[in-house]
């Protein structure tokens, strides 16, 4: 569980998404300010969610609006729940799969939308996060025409309020002005910036590869583990026992080590208070495994052999994230 002050849920989602807007598509934001303005919980997986939803919106909507809101659903003396619905103007979801839309990498199959196949994280994998934040997840066509409304819940603990309406307004306005554009390579290089990265992969080429790509994305400081066991050892070796906090800004993990897999691997670093982004390396990302990787303590994942421009785009908006802090 960490802190988070609520101000900053929708700007550090949303913020990679008007630095490389899509052109015809605009992105809004909106925050109830009945909202408690912090919050104990798990930062990690709301963003997932959010994340996920608004790139499928994104990605199905070729022209019109994505609008993602947030409003407060219920609250007592110690906790709140919060209402998240992202809606858009895109193509809607065919009635024939709204029944499996939940289900391990659900894809439209027929002739119209077939071209927007594909789902990020996937919709189950969203549906299990947001009931790990004992919420619900769920669909529905858009109340306003085309399109469609996905929405979740999530139960969070009160904490001491520590933000002002003024910081509400400010970041409400930063998320609604849109950004200079700047090519995602020349963002990558800039967040790399006194970033520490640790690479876990165990095959020589295969590390070879990564350590060049990362080296060019302009990454300064790179440590290799070649299993599981050092990987588990280098990210808990500096570890602060009072921050909890690690070298390590992100980990790329590879799945298939020996002495201890990606996954295990994860779960020790997890178990040891550790929340940095872990990315799964995996040639089994559309063989379904790569769900279980994300509800075992994974926050993302990319297929081999990795693509650098996924790549960069994946680690720029952990990055980002991580700047904005939780």
């Amino acid at each position: 569980m960490t802190f988070w002050t609520t101000v900053n849920w929708l700007p550090s989602v949303l913020r990679v998404y008007h630095k490389f807007p899509k052109p015809g598509v605009s992105l809004q934001g909106t925050l109830d300010p009945k909202v408690p303005r912090a919050a104990e919980g798990d930062s990690l997986r709301y963003r997932q969610i959010v994340q996920n939803l608004t790139s499928n919106a994104i990605k199905f909507t070729e022209k019109g609006y994505v609008h993602v809101a947030v409003s407060l659903e219920h609250e007592d003396e110690e906790s709140f729940d919060v209402l998240t619905e992202v809606m858009d103007s895109g193509i809607g979801v065919p009635s024939a799969v709204c029944s499996a839309l939940f289900t391990p990498f659900m894809q439209f199959d027929n002739s119209t939308t077939k071209k927007f196949q594909g789902t990020g994280l996937g919709l189950s994998i969203c549906k299990s996060l947001a009931e790990l934040m004992n919420g619900q997840i769920g669909y529905k066509p858009n109340p306003e025409g085309a399109g469609s409304l996905f929405w979740f819940t999530a139960k969070l603990k009160k904490v001491p309020q520590e933000s002002s309406i003024q910081a509400l307004e400010t970041q409400l306005e930063t998320l609604n002005r849109p950004s200079i554009p700047s090519s995602p390579l020349e963002a990558i290089k800039k967040a790399a910036v006194n970033k520490h990265i640790l690479l876990a992969e165990d095959n020589t080429i295969n590390r070879t590869v990564m350590l060049k790509m990362l080296a060019g994305l302009g990454f300064p400081s790179i440590d290799v583990a070649v299993d599981g066991e050092e990987a588990v050892k280098l990210a808990t070796a500096t570890q602060d026992s009072t921050t909890r906090s690690s070298p390590y800004d992100l980990i790329l993990m590879d799945i298939s080590m020996p002495l201890l897999d990606g996954v295990e691997a994860t779960r020790k670093i997890r178990n040891a208070g550790l929340q940095m982004p872990i990315i799964a390396m995996t040639a089994n990302a559309l063989k379904g495994h790569a769900e279980n990787y994300i509800a075992k303590g994974m926050t993302g994942y990319v297929a081999k052999p990795v693509d650098r421009n996924v790549l960069i785009n994946l680690l720029l908006g952990y990055m980002q994230q991580r700047e904005q802090g939780d």
